[in-house]
């Protein structure tokens, strides 16, 4: 197996571990395994926990045009429960896939710096 095979692999079960952690938190409604998603996707989950408040009030704002947001006995309506889960989990798994993104070009840009020194004699 190439080294190139193994950095992918590993990129795919850390972005699979964020999302199980997303959806783990969506579906027990805890906090626990969201607090693991924002410190597994540090430095971009600081950003997608921003988003999660902030697309919260906008699905919250929007959808409060079509239907109300709440129930009778004062809980989120299930609409507003559904699909602020689904925004948690495409943030995190974004967020994931974007500190991937960010180490494959900080990786890229050492070992071209490598070479480049290496070339020189530096």
């Amino acid at each position: 197996m190439t080294a190139a095979a193994r950095s992918r692999i590993a990129a795919g079960c850390y972005i699979c571990l964020v999302l199980t952690s997303a959806v783990l938190g969506a579906v027990r409604g805890s906090a626990l395994p969201y607090v693991l998603a924002i410190v597994l996707t540090l430095p971009f989950g600081v950003p997608a926990a921003v988003c999660v408040y902030g697309g919260y009030a906008a699905l919250r704002a929007v959808g409060s045009v079509w239907a109300s947001s709440t129930r009778p006995d004062g809980s989120d309506a299930a609409w507003l429960a559904a699909g602020s889960s689904v925004l948690n989990v495409l943030l995190f798994t974004a967020a994931a896939t974007a500190n991937v993104l960010l180490a494959r070009v900080v990786l890229r840009r050492r070992a071209a710096r490598r070479q480049a020194e290496h070339r020189t004699g530096a």
